[in-house]
């Protein structure tokens, strides 16, 4: 099952929704667990600032955004095939594997430039290999690199 969803959520998107209708269109999707889901699971997330924190003299770097990629998969036990049986856990940590932001300036993260824009670069450019090899467009990612840096 592939869903792409590619309407554009402008203000108080809630997902929960989304899920609940697709759950209610599919509910096989119910019984599924994180080591159910296919590899190439993925979710991306888009994030706008709304203030800043804690609060400053000024509001500069404020206006950063930045899109995150996350796996939904988990992979099995290396001692078993498929999923444990042991008790399943309500956290399912979501590790980015790709990123893709808009007028970031390198000074937000730290002072160690050329560390963390090496790792932008790593975070960039596996969002782009990804997107590509599963044939996605992704209207805010393209938003996102097409802008690039400000």
């Amino acid at each position: 099952m592939r869903i792409h969803e590619t309407r554009v959520h402008r203000k108080n998107y809630v997902p929960t929704e989304n899920i609940s209708d697709l759950a209610s269109r599919f509910p096989e999707l119910k019984t599924y667990r994180s080591c159910d889901l296919s590899p190439s699971s993925w979710v991306s997330v888009s994030w706008y600032p709304i203030y800043r924190i804690p609060v400053g003299p000024t509001l500069q770097n404020l206006d950063a955004c930045f899109l995150t990629f996350h796996s939904l998969s988990t992979p099995p036990p290396q001692s078993s095939v498929g999923c444990s049986d042991t008790k399943p856990s309500m956290k399912l940590p979501l590790p980015t594997f790709g990123l893709a932001s808009y007028k970031l300036k390198l000074s937000v993260w730290n002072q160690n430039r050329a560390q963390e824009s090496h790792k932008l670069s790593s975070l960039q450019q596996a969002a782009d290999k990804w997107l590509k090899r599963l044939q996605v467009d992704h209207p805010d990612y393209m938003f996102f690199t097409s802008n690039g840096h400000k």
